[in-house]
């Protein structure tokens, strides 16, 4: 097909054309993801400049001709890598297949995640490409953080603090290790909300989460089990020592200062707990209905007490 001037539309000229080199180029350096090319004896055969953004390696670090692994070494002393890691990204230098691999390391300090993405080329050699995905773990981690947690206080919600009082349970059992379960109910919930209305309801439930975290060891574990019920495991812990614990969590409950908008004077505050210990082929439900069952004899008996079963 030919234009008006007698000349051929399909044609052109290649002078007016970069050369193929040039284009690949320009086609690494606008590829949002960091990409390095390493031939069969670990040499560096190209790479762009978002490979070296990525990564923040100090010049003269990253060149074509650079012994890959020697790269590697650099990148593991400057972005807090051990040297078990250092170790395994040598060591998948050699892998035949495609793979994909997500690792954070420090960039300037910053806490980042890199995705890896391996590509071996025929014979030797491989292309790798390296995307940021910081942003897609921290929604991740959100996601994960809402799926587990209480919003309102933060502590386990339900599903997940059942979730964590039956590995327990096993791991006790295995180990023969004591493991002691609190359940605790806020006395006169239901008066403070009518009364005071649902806001100082909530802050009373985020003041009890907070005092009963003051008293938890780092291996315990807390959850909000529903309203005004919470729930908390002791591992390492058996009945005497969980009795202090509740008695603790009674006492600091008692002295909580939570005052409603409408009144200058702290609202009373207290909290009846139901105490066990996990026995020998106990399961979640029977731990759960033993210190139930503790927990209404507590408030049976004119609440604001503990009672151990």
């Amino acid at each position: 097909m030919t234009d008006e001037s007698g000349g051929n539309r399909n044609s052109y000229d290649k002078n007016h054309f970069p050369q193929q080199a040039d284009v690949l180029n320009i086609v690494l350096d606008h590829i949002t993801q960091g990409m390095v090319v390493v031939g069969p004896d670990y040499r560096t055969l190209a790479f762009n400049r978002h490979f070296e953004e990525m990564f923040q390696l100090p010049p003269g670090t990253v060149e074509v001709g650079a012994d890959f692994r020697d790269i590697l070494r650099t990148w593991a002393a400057t972005t807090g890598q051990d040297q078990q890691m250092l170790d395994y990204a040598i060591y998948q230098l050699d892998e035949p297949a495609t793979f994909e691999f997500e690792f954070p390391q420090l960039i300037n300090g910053d806490p980042r995640w890199c995705l890896l993405t391996h590509n071996p080329l025929p014979g030797k050699g491989f292309v790798r490409t390296f995307t940021d995905i910081t942003k897609r773990k921290a929604l991740e981690a959100s996601l994960m953080k809402l799926s587990r947690e209480d919003p309102l206080t933060g502590l386990y919600n339900r599903r997940t603090i059942l979730d964590l009082l039956e590995e327990e349970i096993q791991r006790g059992q295995r180990y023969k290790h004591p493991l002691s379960f609190l359940m605790m109910d806020i006395d006169h919930f239901k008066k403070i909300n009518d009364q005071w209305g649902h806001p100082t309801g909530d802050e009373v439930l985020k003041s009890f989460a907070a005092q009963c975290r003051s008293v938890m060891r780092e291996n315990d574990k807390m959850g909000r089990f529903g309203g005004e019920e919470f729930v908390m495991l002791l591992p390492e812990t058996g009945k005497t020592d969980a009795v202090l614990v509740a008695e603790r969590i009674r006492k600091i409950t008692a002295e909580m200062a939570v005052k409603p908008k409408r009144s200058s004077t702290p609202i009373p505050v207290t909290v009846s707990i139901g105490a066990t210990t996990a026995g020998e082929g106990d399961d979640v439900e029977y731990v759960i209905a033993r210190a139930d069952e503790a927990m209404y004899e507590a408030k049976d008996a004119g609440r604001n007490r503990v009672i151990c079963h």
